[in-house]
């Protein structure tokens, strides 16, 4: 057999099959602009699956994004959005503000507002949309998708769960989930356990460790997260028996990416010792590049207010900074593979750069053997 033939076959695994892709490359749904429209259609149309992050648009805006890639793509894509319920913790409104009034005179802001009222959630509305665009792929996270899943279903779209645990995974996939993505304690982006522990602790199980038992653990599709940035990422994952591999660190900086120039100038200086794990934006953990609104944070002992009324109290600071390109002072979400980020690429070469990556590791190794 021709070794390419040989390669091809091991980068087409029964992921690329249910959802109808060539390569099992997925761009991760990542919220607050860096997936556009065009990045989502770049990378399924180079035969990965590209994913909208949904969670902020409203249902117009939705709609408006699916019909965007649909003019762009023939190819199969995902919609993603984030489950969690507004939580309990930090009711102190008055001192959070205060502390924020701070990075505020920065910007010559008035006051943060003491009223914080939560809008009512709009998924039902978003789902609707989604169901009715028939969109392939309803992806998830930070909770336990069941009540969805039989709409999703009945609609004809594949539902994808993130995960942090073995016991997640078992979770999802009895409700009848099509796919898991364990996500490993490398990811970018908020950690999606579903349950909180009573001080906001979440589980930190790497990738080498999580996706082997999550595998084990279950009989759909499993792909790995975490971590993972060039075609070496993308063999490992099979290798522990995932059918493919979720990015999304390695997407911002794609020309496609609606990341800011200062975030992605930011992310091109850090180094994997630079993102913590912290409720600071959101009220829920999530990995970031440390900048100086997380350092004051954990210099002043603060407690952020819970998820999602932390990233309500904080819109208007989050907003201006990202105008002035000022990266201390908005979310910069990102995992630890940091040092293989690459500037300038399109979305479409990330895809074939893993491919062919992961198609020169397979050949070296299979040389070894022989």
């Amino acid at each position: 057999m021709d070794p390419r033939a040989s390669q091809s076959t091991l980068l087409h695994t029964p992921f690329c099959d249910l959802v109808g892709i060539r390569y099992p490359i997925v761009q991760a749904g990542m919220a607050g602009g860096p997936t556009t429209p065009e990045m989502v259609a770049a990378v399924s149309n180079a035969g990965g699956l590209g994913v909208l992050a949904a969670a902020r648009l409203t249902p117009e805006q939705l709609r408006e994004a699916i019909r965007a890639i649909r003019a762009q793509t023939k190819q199969p894509f995902g919609v993603n959005f984030l489950l969690a319920p507004p939580e309990p913790g930090n009711q102190d409104v008055l001192t959070v503000q205060r502390f924020l009034d701070h990075f505020r005179q920065k910007f010559q802001l008035p006051n943060g507002q003491t009223n914080l009222t939560l809008p009512p959630s709009q998924l039902p509305q978003q789902l609707e949309v989604v169901f009715d665009e028939q969109v392939p792929v309803l992806s998830v996270g930070l909770g336990d998708p069941n009540h969805l899943i039989a709409a999703a279903h009945a609609a004809g779209s594949r539902v994808m769960a993130m995960v942090t645990t073995v016991e997640e995974a078992i979770c999802v996939v009895e409700a009848g989930v099509d796919v898991v993505v364990a996500q490993g304690a490398e990811a970018g982006g908020h950690r999606s356990t579903f349950t909180l522990g009573p001080r906001g602790e979440v589980p930190l199980v790497g990738t080498l460790a999580l996706v082997p038992q999550v595998v084990d653990a279950v009989r759909v599709p499993v792909l790995a997260a975490g971590g993972i940035m060039d075609g070496r990422g993308l063999v490992a994952s099979l290798a522990l028996g995932a059918a493919g591999a979720l990015l999304g660190t390695r997407f911002l900086l794609a020309q496609e990416s609606g990341a800011s120039i200062a975030y992605q100038e930011r992310l091109l200086a850090a180094t994997e010792i630079d993102t913590v794990i912290t409720p600071t934006f959101t009220g829920r953990p999530a990995r970031s590049v440390r900048n100086r609104f997380v350092e004051e944070y954990i210099q002043a002992e603060a407690s952020p207010l819970p998820w999602p009324l932390q990233s309500l109290a904080a819109e208007d600071l989050y907003e201006a900074a990202q105008k002035r390109g000022e990266a201390d002072y908005f979310p910069l979400l990102a995992g630890q593979g940091l040092r293989m980020l690459k500037r300038g690429q399109r979305s479409a070469e990330i895809v074939k750069e893993l491919v062919t990556e992961a198609q020169a590791v397979l050949a070296r190794l299979q040389s070894m053997d022989g």
